[in-house]
């Protein structure tokens, strides 16, 4: 069975509650299309979602089961709620929130080990004429150590923090970033990971990197029903 290409919303943390009430009316009439949609709301609101038609994911979780954690959201209370898909590694838990690779390899584990599916976020902090070396050493830490049995419940998104903003829109790098990923995947680790895209995504460019990588993972325009609506409209 092949799957369904992802269009995952990464909604951090933009909305207040009024407006997460209204965007997800809005979002439940959008027509169903040929891909699955992925929602992160803001973490503090995914109780609205519980019992959603469509998929929705935790942008972020405590390692550690119930108990003494003042503030702390563990993923066993998240699953109850039928929560079943993490973000991890994302590139702005390092940068804003001191998150080390250790943290989000902790993390990386105790997802993959509850069955949730787990996007692990991989990509280079600044341009490099080598960035699948630096991608590589990543993959490589994180899966150090995890369970192989696991594996099918993994995905990467390619996320290359320089990218996000940037002028450059050279798809072919996007391309061959996507290619060597699930071939080193197959070869390394034997599994046929799905490859999602995040980073310079625009009306002009949606429609090749949806065609190229196994979905896309959009921020600032998931927020937005309308530019949301005149991304789509490009696939």
């Amino acid at each position: 069975m092949v799957s369904m290409k992802k269009i995952i919303l990464n909604q951090k943390s933009y909305l207040l509650y009024d407006e997460i009430v209204k965007f997800k009316n809005d979002f439940e009439k959008i027509k169903k299309s040929s891909y699955e949609f992925i929602l992160f709301p803001p973490i503090h609101y995914l109780a609205l979602f519980k019992d959603s038609n469509y998929k929705v994911g935790t942008q972020n979780f405590y390692t550690y089961k119930t108990g003494s954690f003042t503030g702390e959201i563990n993923l066993e209370s998240l699953k109850d709620m039928g929560i079943n898909y993490t973000l991890v590694g994302h590139y702005e838990r390092r940068k804003f929130m001191d998150e080390t690779y250790e943290c989000a390899k902790e993390k990386l584990y105790k997802s993959l080990s509850s069955k949730c599916n787990t996007i692990l976020c991989v990509g280079e902090d600044k341009k490099t004429i080598r960035p699948f070396s630096h991608v590589k050493k990543e993959i490589n830490y994180y899966l150090r150590s995890i369970e192989s049995s696991t594996y099918k419940y993994l995905s990467i998104a390619y996320i290359p923090s320089w990218s996000v903003g940037s002028a450059d829109k050279d798809v072919n790098k996007v391309i061959e970033m996507i290619t060597n990923i699930k071939k080193y995947m197959l070869s390394k680790y034997k599994i046929d990971v799905e490859v999602y895209y995040g980073g310079n995504i625009e009306n002009s460019n949606i429609k090749e990197l949806y065609d190229i990588s196994d979905g896309l993972v959009l921020d600032k325009d998931s927020i937005n029903i309308k530019l949301l609506k005149e991304l789509l409209k490009e696939l």
